[in-house]
């Protein structure tokens, strides 16, 4: 076989595309049935709520879609049991309940804009990407942002969301969210705000509050003024990935290490003040042609012979381009997923981030040399760069600066959660924590200096546990988590 590296370029590009454009009729499926966005809910005709990796159902007794606070607040005071869904992007059962299911859809206002504090109050249904382009047209901007920006924003603070950067925390950092409106038990409203020093112990708690002090209303955002981000991508190896200079010297650093290979794709963005530059072509080659459409195409096949993972893995990496956009911030930080992966992702000391590389390595080769039940791991690896957070108490990089190391499995693969587990151990043993919202197995309250004083606020807003599921329950008892649940 000859491989794609010693292909004519222009050739191994054309035959690629139309592999992809092929393959985009099947993934465009996906992106309907799975990308949630404007157009689509969490919640089926019948009434069955399901993640977006399916992994996580339930069927309510009481579905709410309210579109105002009082609506909320007479839901919420109504119910026995309650859990509040936005996207339903969550790995986890954070939103899981067999009761009462509040759609926060139709909450979606800015209620206020401070253009001297560049400063913005918005209900906490807003999804993310309709806040950005908001935003923009005030001349504001989120200072960071993950690559997925379908979430909900009360969701996305709620298990500690984050983007890359060293300037900046998680979207549950003290320095973005200056402010929360709660609904509690009784249907009351609860105000925070950091300009009130009495407000703080229980804003600390509300920041990455998991969905249990009560249903967030509103949140109170501290922002940027809008800017354009010049982003550069190529193909490099891990250990010019892992060079320090790299998440120091550029304002956004993140990388994606194909499993197999010591190859990776190093992205960097930085604030300039060119003006955009779209490369329509390119960018739908590489967005949607190659992260999307090829990615899933060679995963599904590579499924039914999961001995061909390493070469496609290799093959991927070849398809890595060079290239450069600008483009307001928002949008060359966030991207098109469509390919569907369960994902474990831990935030670990930055000083670690090598020797996990190598320990993840270590767990990959061990688990495909098994002879019975071999499993490949067959899914880009990402890391990502962030300062600690302040002004919460339950975040994962709590205490220091964090490499974000995320490992994925596309939904075809079976056996994905003993390869999991492995790497979950590899991750706790370099003193990680995990991101609330991603799969994770050991249970991890006892890795949070203040989690007996979050238990302390829950039981004080919520002493009777109308905010409470499975998700909170196994975490309060110290129980592993569960990572499949079916209605």
């Amino acid at each position: 076989m000859v491989k794609p590296s010693m292909l004519n370029r222009r050739r191994f590009i054309q035959a690629s595309a139309v592999v992809g454009a092929t393959a985009l009729v099947t993934e465009a499926k996906v992106a309907t049935d799975g990308d949630y966005g404007a157009s689509s809910s969490v919640v089926a005709r019948d009434g069955e709520f399901c993640n977006w990796t399916g992994n996580i159902r339930s069927r309510p007794a009481s579905m709410v879609r309210p579109s105002t606070l009082a609506e909320l607040q007479a839901a919420v005071s109504a119910a026995v049991k309650v859990k509040a869904v936005g996207s339903g992007h969550s790995f986890t059962p954070c939103a899981h309940t067999n009761e009462t299911m509040i759609q926060t859809d139709d909450l979606t206002e800015i209620l206020a804009v401070d253009p001297v504090l560049l400063r913005v109050k918005v209900e906490a249904g807003k999804k993310l990407f309709e806040l950005n382009d908001e935003l923009a047209e005030l001349g504001l901007a989120i200072p960071s942002l993950g690559d997925v920006v379908v979430q909900s924003l009360a969701g996305a603070i709620s298990t500690g969301t984050h983007g890359t950067g060293m300037a900046w925390g998680s979207l549950s950092d003290g320095a973005f969210v200056h402010g929360m409106e709660l609904v509690l038990a009784d249907g009351t409203l609860l105000s925070l705000d950091a300009d009130r020093p009495a407000d703080l112990p229980l804003l600390q708690a509300a920041r990455l509050g998991l969905g249990c002090l009560g249903i967030v209303y509103s949140i109170t955002l501290n922002l940027v003024p809008a800017h354009n981000l010049e982003r550069r991508s190529r193909l490099m190896t891990l250990a010019e990935a892992l060079e320090p200079r790299r998440y120091h010297s550029n304002d956004h650093f993140e990388f994606f290490r194909f499993p197999f290979t010591d190859k990776v794709q190093g992205v960097t963005r930085n604030i300039t003040t060119a003006p955009p530059q779209k490369q329509l072509l390119r960018s739908f080659f590489a967005k949607l042609v190659i992260e999307n459409a090829c990615l899933g195409t060679i995963l599904n096949v590579a499924s039914l012979r999961p001995n061909m993972v390493p070469r496609a893995m290799a093959l991927l990496a070849d398809l890595v381009p060079s290239e450069v956009q600008v483009d307001r911030s928002e949008l060359v930080m966030s991207s098109k997923r469509w390919v569907r992966a369960f994902e474990i992702e831990y935030a670990i000391p930055l000083d670690r981030a090598a020797e996990m590389q190598e320990r993840y390595g270590a767990v990959v080769k061990a688990f495909a040399a098994r002879r019975k039940d071999p499993y490949y791991a067959n899914f880009p690896t990402e890391c990502r760069f962030a300062r600690g957070d302040l002004g919460n108490l339950l975040s994962p990089t709590q205490g220091h600066d964090s490499c974000w190391f995320s490992v994925a499995s596309h939904i075809s693969f079976a056996g994905y959660e003993s390869f999991f587990r492995a790497v979950e151990v590899e991750l706790l043993e370099v003193g990680g924590r995990p991101h609330w919202g991603k799969m994770f197995y050991r249970n991890p309250v006892e890795l949070y200096p203040d989690f007996a004083a979050f238990a302390k606020v829950r039981q004080h807003l919520d002493p009777h546990g109308k905010f409470s599921n499975v998700y909170v329950e196994r975490l309060l008892a110290g129980e592993e988590m569960k990572n499949d649940l079916s209605v």
